[in-house]
Parts: structure tokens; sequence; C-alpha cells
């Protein structure tokens, strides 16, 4: 019984850790905006608490800058929906459509819809697509 009460009581303390340390995506976008970029994708993360990218965007001016794309979904949802390093390679330029960074100048989006600009196909980094948002 002390053994049963302990390991409950482990469970409880690390569900309770888990679920505090979840943020809200109000809290760092505007979930009220939307916003879209066109560039080549340098790098994807596939990981908790969210995926991530990095796409390179040439700017207005000709100038290049890098954009931190962070996912709607989890890492574990979006590995469960089949995403593999292969749904959206290095190198594949993309338009990513999302909500902009409450941080000023931040060139940075949480991203649902990513469009793959030379075949047209859609892929969802969650909030969409059949991935929910995490």
């Amino acid at each position: 019984m002390r053994i049963w009460t302990i390991t409950l009581a482990a469970a409880l303390l690390l569900a309770t850790g888990a679920a505090s340390a979840h943020h809200s995506f109000n809290s760092f976008w505007y979930m009220d905006r939307n916003a879209a970029i066109e560039g080549v994708v340098l790098e994807v993360k596939l990981v908790n608490p969210h995926p991530l990218m990095k796409v390179e965007v040439t700017e207005a001016n000709g100038t290049k800058s890098i954009w931190n794309i962070t996912g709607r979904a989890t890492g574990s949802g979006i590995l469960r929906a089949g995403w593999t390093a292969d749904t959206v390679p290095v190198g594949t330029r993309v338009k990513v459509e999302g909500f902009p960074s409450r941080q000023e100048g931040a060139k940075a989006l949480a991203a649902g819809k990513i469009t793959k600009l030379e075949s047209g196909d859609v892929v969802w980094f969650g909030g969409g697509g059949g991935i929910p948002q995490g």
C-alpha cells in the first residue's frame, strides 16, 4: 500500500510540473494577426515542446534575414501526424503563414500552414491539416 501511495504522489507531482511548464501562445504571439513570409528552409527540428524551423528570407531591400518559425503543434504531435525530416527538407522554398511575435522587431512566426512553393503542396506545422495546436 505504501509503494502505491508514493507512486501516485510522484505521478501527480510530475503531471503538475508538466502542466505548469506549458505556456499560452497568446503570451508570445499576436493570435489576432496573420503574417506570411517566403524563403528557403535552413533547418528543421521536430522537438518538444514545439517543432522549430529556420527560414532565410530575402527582404525587399535585398538583404537576407533568418526567421525563426515555431510550430503550433507539439513535437510529439507532429511526429504522430507523419512528419519526418523529409516532409520539408532543408533547401525547400516555402511560404510560411502564421502569427507574428509580440517581441518588437523579432523575425519570428508561430506557424500553421506551410506551402512548398515549387510543388504547391501544403503541410501543417500545427493548428490545421489534422494536426492539433499544441
